[in-house]
Order: structure tokens, then C-alpha cells, then sequence
């Protein structure tokens, strides 16, 4: 992606993150980024190609992201939370980006490339299912490919609930209770 595409992308996920979609219009990104009026339309020439960027730029952030933490050979359940909600407190230095993908997952579900993308993106999805299953190895659980994507389920649930700032919970109690769950 070349700089000014860039740029307009994360001019796009600020206005996303701090007024939401409707707020989401060329000439606000122009605004922005102080660009002459009509020059985000050079690089992104309607609204659903704007989102496209967008939706581009947020996938090279997440895959840049997911850099997995050490896991020890031998761990329990309580460790692999401690592991989980550190993973989830290191991705929060991006709660703009995410806060934009929960905006967009909204405004765009009657697009399903746009979903998909945004939703499932294939290489970030496998990543965090594999790093998963690996935890769930480790631990001893049967059949770990099996409960890996639902433990992402689970660390996406948590994400979500951190960005709508809805009512605390105990993340680590959450993610020891279904790791402890798995066990029996």
C-alpha cells in the first residue's frame, strides 16, 4: 500500500473508532488529513472501495500482531489465561483498529466479500486457530484442533466484550473455567 493509502486508511479507522460509520465519507478523510477537498477519491473512488482499503490495512495490522508468546511445555490451565488475557491486553494498543472492525462488521454485513474479510481473514484466522490448538496440545486436551476455533471464539467474545466496555468480568477466571471445562 503506498503512503497516502495509508494514510487515508488510518485517517478512516480514526473516524470509524471515534464517530462511527456514518461519519465515514471521503470529504471527512480529506478533512483529516488536511488534503485539498476530492483527493481521497483519486485512491479509493467510491465508498465501498474506501472500505476496502480500509478493510486491507486492518488486516496487515492484526497480521503484524500476532506474534504468539512463549508457551511452556508444561502448563495448566491457569497459565494458558494468564497467556491469553496478556495476549489480549497486548492487542488493545490497537483498540482503534479494533473498534473500526466491529464498526465495519456491522455496516458492511450485507456484503459478504467485505464480511469475510473483515470476519474471518483467512491467514489471521488460521494463525490464531493453530496457536490455539497448540495451547490446547499442550495442556493435554483431546482432540485440540477440534476446540481450537471455539477457544478463539472465546478470545474474539472477550476482545468485543473489552471494546463495548458493557460490565467488567474476571477474563482469566472465563478462559480457566473453559480451559478446565475441556479437561475433564
Amino acid at each position: 500500500m503506498t503512503d497516502r493509502r495509508v494514510q487515508i486508511a488510518e485517517a478512516g479507522v480514526r473516524i470509524l473508532a471515534s464517530q462511527g460509520a456514518r461519519a465515514l465519507t471521503h470529504l471527512n478523510i480529506d478533512r483529516d488529513l488536511g488534503l485539498a477537498k476530492g483527493s481521497t477519491s483519486y485512491y479509493a473512488r467510491t465508498r465501498h472501495d474506501l472500505i476496502a482499503l480500509i478493510v486491507e490495512h486492518l488486516a496487515v495490522q492484526v497480521l503484524d500482531d500476532l506474534a504468539a508468546p512463549e508457551v511452556p511445555e508444561e502448563l495448566t490451565p491457569e497459565v494458558a489465561a494468564r497467556l491469553i488475557v496478556a495476549g489480549l491486553n497486548a492487542t488493545m494498543r490497537r483498540e482503534d483498529e479494533h473498534r473500526a472492525r466491529l464498526v465495519l462488521l456491522l455496516e458492511c454485513r450485507s456484503d459478504p466479500q467485505l464480511v469475510a474479510s473483515l470476519a474471518t481473514r483467512p491467514q489471521v484466522r488460521e494463525t490464531v486457530v493453530a496457536e490455539a490448538a497448540e495451547m490446547l496440545r499442550r495442556l493435554g486436551i483431546a482432540n485440540p484442533d477440534t476446540h481450537a476455533r471455539d477457544l478463539a471464539a472465546l478470545m474474539d467474545a472477550l476482545l468485543m466484550q473489552r471494546l463495548i466496555r458493557t460490565a467488567p468480568i474476571d477474563e482469566g477466571a472465563v478462559v480457566t473455567a473453559y480451559l478446565k471445562g475441556l479437561v475433564v
